[in-house]
């Protein structure tokens, strides 16, 4: 592993010229003094280090700042659209802080370091603006948090500066051999199981189902799950298929074209890989699809307000060309069933032939090309293309991505890759000659994560993330551990949130009878960092967990599992599964309980219906004040069927349910079969 060297902002001739060209008083979302500018001189590919600091009135400063670093280089103003409890800005404005938040020098492919580099400049730089806006010699001190790809830039930070920020939160980590592995043993599991499949594997995990995935499957389908479920993915959390597709995997696919391109043929043709069996899933499911163009359409580029600036969707920023790309008409339409997800046109025969391109979407016998990550088809990628000229559908790619990570198998630290070594500890499968992983997350924020850091982390994650597994915290934990000497309770500690994923939106869920957010608890944790930090005060114990075979699983109650979260337990006529007449009432029970010192509960409501609608709030009989709270409630159903009710709990540190930006939240499921 090479050599680490601490980056020190101060005398970088590079950001050696800061200039502010925007200085005003804004009354939205709260009273804040706005600051832009940027660094002179630090232009590359049209991207120049700029920042935004948002200050709050005096009266309402503590001497802090929250900087945030998003997944994907951002636009500075990134945050100014956000409201309620997404809302960063009034966030860090009405807790004593301000905020900080830069480009981190603009989406620029293989210059890693400018990253962490960029966000220490506007990070020191922002120390400056403060001291001048307050009227006294201060020094702020600072905290930084990102998740997904936003935790490897938080990470970098931490680990490859000193005397910056004095705390950080990554949430949702990535670690080195997550992208593009973690997306890929999902992929095959949806490719295989289909919709029905899918769909018995989330019944299998809900109240009253049999609490076995595996149950009734063939030996197929049961080791394509088995893989996926030892790599890390939640047996609770298939409940996300229909919303979370395959995440970035074809997005990072151009690191493997460019670094080994090769992978992609050796796949199809050298024994061991899955595309070599001929009786292989892969096998079974290769399309080469040959017809002709019969049209060319102008594409009408799509008129969008969506803002893509989530940990789950920053990405698709990073998307660009084939802007110009015209929409395919075929003669022909592939055969009714094809798996064509992700699949990618090739031009044969014409002034285009040996050109080729993502496919977006094929609807109607219209093929839409894509994007891509890397630029490569920057304009029209299939220039040339006419009306006749000879086309194939090759899905060969995509398949060959859905086992890449049996081929690049890391050090033992990374328990899940057990299962593909033999009795030996040799790797089962043929090895890429390096390992992949690394490098892009090298590129995704400066620096290989190896959990050196240097000041106080609070990590949070989610036992239901679908993207980032919930044990990439515990193997970053295990790395600070041992940079720490065996012992990293002095400067580490790591929170387990339960019915959370990956997306860290509260105003808007895929699932909102599946799903909670976790940004009361990552609000927490930033306000436990600094208090931790200023004033010596030790946060609560890590979560209790323990890590089995991929999976990371945590006590039933809230006295046993300890961290930020509430837990709630309830019942429909005292069971988890009833059996009920139409019009007969529904007795709803439940207890609530708040981890020692994290706080009470502050709020309850049912949705009996699936109407998302949690607005009814329960009266809550309070008990060690206020740490613990039963509830009841009564609901008939008027039509056969089966539903589902939910129970969304909230509890606060100080136990104030006004303070929207950190209430800790939970839910629990029945189900009510009715008659």
């Amino acid at each position: 592993m090479e050599e680490k060297m601490i980056y020190t902002p101060k005398g970088d001739a590079y950001f050696a010229h800061p200039y502010i060209d925007v200085e005003e008083w804004r009354d939205e979302p709260v009273r804040h003094l706005f600051v832009h500018g940027g660094f002179r001189g630090t232009e590359m590919n049209g991207n120049e280090v700029r920042f935004c600091y948002y200050f709050p009135e005096k009266e309402r400063y503590e001497g802090r700042f929250f900087q945030y670093v998003s997944p994907a280089p951002e636009d500075e103003h990134e945050s100014e659209h956000l409201t309620g409890e997404d809302d960063k800005i009034s966030f860090c404005l009405t807790h004593g802080a301000y905020y900080v938040v830069t480009n981190q020098g603009g989406f620029v492919l293989n210059q890693g370091e400018r990253l962490y580099k960029s966000s220490a400049n506007g990070a020191e730089y922002g120390r400056e603006v403060a001291r001048r806006v307050y009227g006294y010699d201060h020094r702020p001190y600072g905290y930084i948090f990102g998740g997904s790809g936003g935790s490897f830039k938080t990470m970098s930070c931490m680990e490859m500066t000193d005397g910056v920020w004095d705390g950080a939160v990554p949430y949702v980590l990535a670690n080195p051999m997550a992208t593009p592995n973690v997306f890929c043993p999902r992929g095959r599991v949806q490719r295989v199981f289909g919709d029905e499949g899918m769909a018995k594997l989330v019944d299998a995990m809900e109240p009253g189902g049999s609490g076995d995935i595996y149950e009734g499957l063939d030996d197929l389908h049961r080791q394509v799950l088995e893989e996926a479920t030892r790599m890390g993915f939640p047996k609770r959390g298939w409940h996300s298929y229909p919303y979370m597709g395959d995440g970035a995997l074809m997005v990072l696919a151009p690191n493997i074209y460019q670094m080994y391109p090769s992978y992609f043929e050796e796949f199809w043709t050298k024994p061991g890989f899955a595309g070599a069996d001929p009786n292989s899933s892969e096998a079974r499911d290769r399309v080469h699809f040959t017809t002709t163009v019969a049209e060319l359409i102008e594409k009408q580029k799509p008129e969008t307000t969506e803002e893509y600036t989530s940990v789950d969707n920053s990405w698709i920023n990073t998307m660009t060309g084939n802007m110009d790309a015209p929409q395919i008409r075929m003669k022909e339409n592939p055969p009714e069933g094809a798996y064509l997800f992700h699949c990618r046109v090739r031009v044969l025969s014409g002034a285009a032939a040996g050109k080729e391109t993502p496919v977006e979407s094929i609807d109607d016998g219209v093929i839409t090309v894509s994007s891509a990550f890397d630029g490569s088809n920057n304009g029209n990628a299939l220039e040339g293309l006419a009306v006749g000229d000879e086309i194939m559908i090759d899905n060969s790619d995509y398949l060959a991505m859905q086992t890449f990570h049996r081929h690049q198998i890391p050090d033992a630290s990374y328990k899940v890759y057990d299962q593909f070594r033999d009795e030996n500890g040799n790797p089962m499968y043929p090895q890429l000659p390096f390992l992949i992983a690394p490098f892009i997350a090298k590129g995704g924020g400066g620096s290989v994560p190896c959990g050196d850091i240097h000041g106080k982390v609070i990590a949070v994650c989610s036992l239901l993330d679908e993207c980032a597994y919930a044990w990439h915290g515990d193997w970053y934990r295990n790395a600070v551990r041992e940079k720490m000497g065996g012992d990293e309770t002095g400067v580490f500690r790591l929170y387990y949130n339960d019915h959370c994923i990956h997306d860290d939106r509260a105003g808007y869920l895929d699932d909102a009878q599946h799903q909670i957010d976790y940004l009361g608890m990552l609000h927490q944790a930033l306000l436990d960092v600094a208090a931790w930090c200023e004033k010596g005060i030790e946060p609560l114990p890590t979560t209790n967990y323990t890590f089995v075979d991929g999976q990371i699983e945590v006590p039933r109650t809230a006295e046993e599992r300890g961290g930020l979260q509430p837990v709630v337990d309830s019942y429909a006529n005292g069971e988890k599964c009833v059996t009920v007449n139409a019009g007969e009432e529904v007795r709803f029970t439940a207890r609530i309980e708040v981890p020692h010192g994290a706080g009470r509960v502050t709020e309850a409501a049912w949705d009996f219906e699936k109407t998302n609608d949690f607005s009814r709030t329960l009266e809550l009989a309070l008990e060690e004040d206020g740490r613990v709270a039963n509830v009841a409630a009564a609901h008939t159903f008027d039509k056969p069927g089966t539903y589902f009710p939910v129970i969304k709990v909230k509890s606060n540190r100080h136990g104030d349910v006004t303070d929207i930006f950190t209430q800790c939240k939970n839910l629990d499921r029945v189900r009510v079969i009715v008659r």
